[in-house]
């Protein structure tokens, strides 16, 4: 008897396939219509508030919405950003997690069924949503290597040359030039001397050209 029932819904499969298969093919044109200027691979789906800037490239089968990511940066495989500024020359690795949310933690309970009229669960039990602010900005500074599968916590910002060892939960601001890593994240150690980091921040050589970097730094 079920195997009877699948081979009648079959065709229903198929189809639905096809239809699924199609929608994702005129998703991916539609990205690289969009972002002309950048290298976005299969998979992608950006919300139309995301602003991608020239020379960036987003792998497979990230989710973008609500953001920026300025030139000559990269995200890696199955990352989730969002409501994020990125800068330039940054290195995200492949199954990053950047804005999250948040969830009230004074209500008397958790759920969204309790402070949002329009929830993931499709139920409206209140009358006005919460005046909770669930999704806070994060920015992202130039230069900036988050390791693979790191979580990054809503309002948090990371400074200019930071890195962030790989599966670390960032929950609060991150100065620049430090390593830092764990769960919760903290300070493993600076990358240079204060004097070094200072002079590298007044030069904010990111935003020079590239022939001028090339140049500087004799590559």
């Amino acid at each position: 008897m079920k195997k009877l029932k699948r081979i009648v819904l079959l065709p229903f499969g198929f189809i639905n396939k096809c239809a699924k298969m199609a929608n994702d093919g005129a998703r991916d044109i539609e990205n690289k219509l969009r972002f002309k200027n950048a290298i976005i691979d299969k998979g992608c789906s950006f919300d139309q508030k995301t602003i991608i800037h020239p020379n960036v490239h987003i792998l497979e089968n990230c989710i973008v919405n609500n953001s920026e990511i300025n030139s000559y940066s990269y995200l890696g495989k199955d990352c989730l950003v969002q409501n994020t500024t990125i800068g330039k020359f940054c290195s995200i690795a492949n199954g990053v997690l950047i804005g999250l949310g948040n969830h009230p933690i004074d209500n008397f309970s958790t759920s969204p069924l309790f402070y949002r009229k329009r929830n993931t669960l499709s139920i409206s039990l209140v009358k006005n949503d919460l005046n909770f602010e669930e999704y806070k900005p994060i920015s992202i500074g130039n230069d900036v290597w988050i390791g693979t599968r790191s979580i990054i916590l809503d309002g948090v910002i990371i400074g200019n040359g930071a890195i962030i060892a790989a599966n670390s939960v960032v929950t609060k601001d991150v100065p620049p030039y430090v390593v830092i890593g764990g769960i919760p994240a903290k300070i493993i150690k600076y990358r240079f001397a204060e004097e070094m980091s200072n002079r590298i921040l007044q030069q904010k050589w990111w935003e020079w050209d590239l022939e001028k970097i090339k140049i500087y730094y004799n590559l």
